[in-house]
């Protein structure tokens, strides 16, 4: 069940590929991304995933790691496929000295791409960490989400309380506000659905039609 692998892009992509074929690149190197080599139908194809299960937000040294990988595949005329589940930045005095040069490579490496991309998004895909992982604003040529993914600038909670602030503050059961509330945005504005009437997904697929679409 391929839906189990939401937040373990290596097992999804080892999964989906001929034989379990999959060549890792930089193991040890920015865990929060996995890249590497897969074959569909016997045909090479160099991957781009977000590792949610290592860290579900994106630092330098994964968006160096990324950009390397999407330039290298440009570089050989081989397609390029990103798994998204992402949902921001990592946080730490590290990450945050580099990540802006390290997101800009990354941003640029898919802007400038003119092998074929394709993304699928499997997770959370929130904010401008999601914008540079080949979003269809990068011109990616084909965006699937999977009916669970989330898509938006930010998750829910977070959401809701910055945009409903006062009247939370007035409200005589915050909780239930707060659910009532988180509900409404992702249907409306989180939902896969919702990125596909906006024209930032193309389609939306059941997990196990991954390989096959």
């Amino acid at each position: 069940d391929a839906a189990g692998y939401a937040d373990d892009a290596k097992s999804l992509l080892i999964s989906m590929s001929d034989s379990n074929f999959f060549i890792e690149t930089k193991k040890y190197y920015g865990n929060c991304v996995t890249t590497g080599f897969i074959r569909l139908n016997g045909a090479l194809v160099g991957c781009v995933a977000n590792q949610a299960n290592q860290s579900a937000s994106i630092c330098a040294d994964g968006a160096q790691k990324a950009a390397a990988m999407v330039d290298f595949c440009d570089a050989f005329d081989i397609p390029v496929l990103t798994i998204t589940n992402v949902d921001g930045f990592k946080a730490t005095t590290c990450s945050e000295k580099r990540i802006a040069k390290a997101a800009a490579k990354l941003t640029y490496a898919y802007a400038n791409a003119t092998v074929p991309s394709v993304n699928v998004m499997v997770g959370n895909a929130f904010g401008s960490a999601y914008v540079m992982m080949n979003s269809k604003s990068l011109g990616a040529d084909m965006v699937y989400a999977w009916p669970t993914a989330k898509v938006g600038m930010m998750n829910s909670d977070s959401a809701v309380k910055i945009m409903y602030a006062d009247e939370l503050e007035a409200a005589d059961n915050k909780q239930a506000f707060i659910n009532e509330k988180k509900a409404e945005y992702e249907s409306q504005q989180a939902s896969p659905m919702a990125a596909a009437k906006r024209g930032y997904v193309d389609d939306i697929i059941e997990p196990d039609a991954t390989r096959k679409r």
